[in-house]
């Protein structure tokens, strides 16, 4: 079944990545975020988008061949870290809400888990696809999760000037405020109780 799984995926992967490379260059286009359901880019986008999440998750069950040879240690941290990184993304559905999460515009959320990433579903499902990878130690595995990694940063790049066109100035001092994926100096300041007004932005 590998046989079939990796080279369905790796072309799945080549097209889907192509698709946002191309948005990035003409974001006119619209494939993502898209305009919404039944356009044409909703077509393009959601089959492809969707199949390589089901494909990387398919690659991590058959392909059964070593490929680093990992120690058991690694690929149960791995499984860990997998498992966390969901319950986090799953929270971080709920607090932004399905509609927002699927490009709606139902307001700015910059509280709860947002006030230390801007992507935490996003920033999740990159580790999460990081730590399958490792769980799975198969070469199709590692191919087709880091390409789905690359995929939802992608997606990220895209929706910012999205986000800033449709909040302003808010989105705007939200960036310039909170990191793209993780708020390190925030996480500096708590731990150490320094006064975050008086380091300045955060954000990067």
């Amino acid at each position: 079944m590998t046989d079939i799984v990796f080279p369905t995926g790796a072309v799945v992967a080549l097209a889907l990545l192509a698709v946002l490379v191309v948005n990035r260059m003409r974001p006119a286009l619209k494939l993502w975020p898209t305009p919404g359901t039944g356009t044409w880019q909703s077509y393009v986008f959601w089959p492809l988008f969707r199949g390589l999440n089901v494909l990387c998750v398919v690659a991590a069950i058959v392909d059964r061949v070593p490929f680093l040879g990992l120690p058991f240690w690694w690929r149960a941290t791995a499984a860990v870290v997998l498992l966390a990184a969901l319950t986090l993304f799953a929270y971080s559905f709920r607090v932004l809400g399905r509609d927002n999460s699927y490009c709606a515009t139902d307001g700015l959320v910059t509280g709860g888990i947002y006030q230390w990433t801007r992507n935490p579903q996003n920033a999740m499902l990159i580790v999460v696809y990081g730590a399958l990878a490792i769980f799975a130690d198969s070469l199709s595995a590692v191919v087709l999760c880091a390409a789905m990694m690359a995929v939802y940063h992608l997606m990220v790049l895209a929706e910012e000037p999205w986000l800033e066109g449709i909040y302003g100035e808010p989105y705007r001092a939200y960036r310039r405020e909170v990191p793209r994926y993780f708020n390190w100096r925030r996480a500096w300041i708590e731990l150490s109780g320094r006064d975050r007004h008086e380091s300045g932005p955060i954000g990067s």
